[in-house]
């Protein structure tokens, strides 16, 4: 039903008393970095492993802020020492919350519920979340509400982040995450027109992703290689269709400055820095190479 971790990879059972908190926790963002460090003790993050909205059918797709290995990541940098990754399914939304309070009990040793300031769980169709102090109580645990993380004013959610990430303001989504939105894939053969214009670029696999991406559009970038040594690179990138050659499919396509070499077949992160301008389709390659001469200026001097 469930699979726990520690820092260390899978384990069998939580052997201590913990600190739980429970949700989604797309992206780990800054606002549950500060709920964890609301957490005393040993915390345990339980995490579901879809969003509720799309499961029962008021969302129609699913993007995240995050992929599932970089999601236990976050958690444990965060200051979880363990992570209960549960399936959301119907049968789990059917669960109220003191049932789903009883499980934690049981089978994460929670002796302390930590809620986000505005988080509820349980099925709505049979709710007793009102009735979790009574719960905590007989069984004989602490039931606490966290503060919210203000940012200008506003309380930080995986949505308001969402809504930055899709209109391109990839500065303030990092202001959010505490960190660069990123995209990791694999290295793979193009088309070559970007060499054959001067510009050769490092085309990203993006199938293999859950990540929303950013608005399509021209950005500055970093990119990160994970062989040995890490080396990372400042570049530019074209995210989106590339109307020019009449090509409609999304594409990730990154120049690096003062690279030399081969990236075919490696896997590497796309930092995303500025967005420097929209996708548009020019009447010549003339004009497209004065354009990118434009973009790599700005992507030197940021």
């Amino acid at each position: 039903m469930f699979q726990l971790y520690d820092i260390n990879g899978p384990i069998h059972a939580i052997p201590e008393p913990t600190s739980v908190t429970v949700g989604v926790f797309d992206g780990v963002h800054r606002g549950h970095q500060a709920l964890l460090a609301q957490m005393e003790g040993a915390r345990t993050v339980v995490t579901l492993t879809a969003h509720p909205s799309f499961v029962l059918g008021r969302r129609e797709s699913e993007y995240w802020l995050d992929d599932p290995q970089e999601h236990l990541r976050l958690l444990f940098e965060a200051g979880a020492k363990y992570v209960a990754v549960l399936p959301f399914t119907r049968e789990v939304a059917q669960m109220t919350a003191c049932e789903m309070a009883r499980w934690m009990y049981d089978r994460v040793q929670m002796r302390s519920l930590l809620l986000g300031y505005d988080s509820r769980f349980g099925s709505r169709n049979n709710d007793d979340f009102e009735r979790l102090p009574l719960l905590a109580a007989e069984l004989g645990f602490e039931l606490r509400r966290g503060e919210p993380f203000l940012v200008d004013g506003e309380p930080i959610s995986s949505s308001r982040i969402r809504e930055s990430l899709a209109e391109g303001r990839v500065e303030e989504t990092a202001s959010l995450l505490g960190r660069p939105f990123s995209i990791t894939g694999v290295v793979l053969h193009g088309r070559g027109v970007g060499h054959t214009l001067g510009f050769p670029t490092a085309n990203i696999d993006l199938t293999q992703t859950r990540k929303m991406l950013p608005k399509d559009g021209v950005y500055a970038v970093h990119l990160s290689t994970f062989h040995f040594p890490l080396s990372t690179f400042k570049g530019m990138a074209n995210l989106g269709t590339a109307p020019t050659f009449g090509v409609e499919k999304p594409l990730l396509e990154v120049h690096l400055l003062d690279f030399e070499g081969d990236l075919y077949g490696q896997t590497v992160t796309v930092e995303f820095s500025r967005r420097l301008r929209d996708i548009v389709r020019f009447d010549s390659i003339e004009a497209l190479q004065h354009q990118l001469q434009i973009d790599l200026l700005q992507c030197q001097q940021l």
